[in-house]
């Protein structure tokens, strides 16, 4: 009995130890520590897998706090690549989607979030729907820079063209560069603004659990939705919530049952 109570004395001074440090260090500090934490466990984690794990909780544990009390798209994405250097692909897509609810042009974010779904499990294929969307809309997939600067040097030749129609300069070239140069600004516009605002950003769950069996109703009595369960990483959008379940869409456009004791909600709430 007294070497259980002194590992659990052990643990709580640990704890509070841990607690009273990210306190009274100032942020920039605190971020500075969880950086090189990071950083060693990355050189550690080849010869010393046991250390490099304590370092990368660490590591997370400093995010954690920082992201808390000044959230940003940095913090959150810093956060999301310890997690996944420590193998938690499901926390690791959770801060990348929370990085983008901040700011949803972040690129290196998006980059990393793309590279993790490349390794998911799960293997969701895009809709015939999705496929014809996609093709239709082409140029919204483009990076947000690449579009800006089409959509200024569109702008540009716009009003270039409105001054040389002003100075009679009315030749029917004229007219037909000015509607294609207006036109193109108003469909980059338009997918700049949807971008800016995030109106594109679905996603308000991630998978969390190693495996979740997803079922074709709320509750145990029903089918599995697939023949295999979904794994951690699995990113969904929520269309309803039933007590501790909740009606999921997957990336592929299918739906199905999940419980939320394997979820986690990108806005901390489903």
């Amino acid at each position: 009995m007294k070497p259980i109570l002194l590992i659990l004395i052990s643990l709580i001074t640990c704890l509070s130890a841990a607690t009273k440090d990210l306190l009274v260090h100032p942020p920039e500090q605190l971020y500075s520590s969880a950086n090189a934490d990071f950083d060693k466990a990355n050189f550690l984690a080849m010869s010393q897998p046991a250390a490099a794990q304590e370092l990368y909780q660490s590591a997370i544990l400093k995010y954690q706090f920082l992201a808390k009390n000044h959230p940003s798209a940095d913090l959150n994405m810093n956060l999301a690549n310890t997690y996944f250097s420590s193998g938690d692909h499901g926390r690791a897509a959770l801060f990348y989607q929370r990085a983008l609810r901040i700011d949803p042009t972040h690129q290196n974010t998006l980059h990393n979030l793309h590279y993790l779904r490349s390794l998911t499990i799960d293997a969701l294929p895009e809709s015939r729907f999705q496929k014809i969307q996609k093709s239709l809309l082409f140029w919204h997939h483009w990076s947000f820079q690449s579009r800006l600067w089409i959509c200024g040097l569109a702008n540009l030749i716009c009003f270039s063209l409105l001054a040389a129609i002003l100075y009679h300069h009315r030749h029917r070239w004229i007219w037909i560069s000015l509607s294609a140069s207006a036109a193109l600004t108003l469909i980059f516009a338009i997918s700049l603004t949807t971008t800016f605002q995030g109106w594109d950003q679905t996603i308000d769950g991630v998978i969390v659990q190693k495996e979740l069996i997803a079922r074709k109703g709320n509750g145990l009595i029903y089918d599995n939705a697939f023949t295999t369960p979904l794994h951690s990483g699995t990113e969904f959008q929520t269309l309803e919530t039933r007590g501790d379940w909740l009606h999921a869409k997957l990336l592929d456009g299918s739906t199905c049952w999940l419980p939320t004791n394997g979820c986690e909600s990108v806005t901390g709430t489903f």
